[in-house]
């Protein structure tokens, strides 16, 4: 059965995800550590600490593709970005390599490239810039895509969200 993964579902674009990827797969799994509520038709709920691998291979576990929203979503304390953003998005890339690589959208961010000065003509291929540790986390996340991709061969989309705008 195809099952789709939405890590950080409880959160703004989970929120709205959750309701625009209904039906996509016949069982879309919802996770995060903040409140779910209820899990509506064709879903199915799972908390889950991204920063604890184990867990994290049962959340993978059954999946076809993922949607990694999950993790700390704003500049904060860099043990806290450890573990929901690096910890944690190593843990989705290594539990897919172990479970029968899914396919995985990223949700990096502007601030992988926020240094660069606005008048800077930016693509696919501009350096990372990041201007936090924040910034720093998302670019540590589309380096694990690449190399799950090179290594491995998971295939997953890196695409920078910032407010309002998304850029693949």
């Amino acid at each position: 059965m195809q099952r789709l993964l939405i890590t950080g579902a409880a959160g703004a674009l989970g929120k709205l995800l959750r309701k625009e990827l209904a039906g996509y797969a016949p069982v879309i799994r919802l996770s995060d550590i903040a409140d779910l509520g209820s899990a509506g038709a064709g879903e199915e709920t799972m908390p889950c600490d991204l920063a604890d691998a184990e867990a994290v291979r049962k959340l993978v576990d059954g999946c076809n593709y993922i949607v990694h929203l999950g993790g700390v979503s704003v500049e904060d304390t860099f043990e806290k970005i450890l573990q929901s953003n690096i910890r944690g998005t190593y843990n989705i890339f290594e539990a897919a390599r172990k479970t029968g690589k899914p396919r995985i959208l990223f949700a990096s961010s502007n601030h992988a490239i926020g240094f660069h000065t606005r008048e800077t003509r930016l693509d696919a291929t501009s350096a990372q810039r990041p201007d936090s540790i924040y910034g720093v986390s998302k670019c540590f996340g589309e380096a694990m895509a690449s190399y799950y991709y090179d290594k491995f061969c998971i295939e997953s989309v890196c695409v920078r969200i910032e407010i309002g705008r998304a850029h693949v």
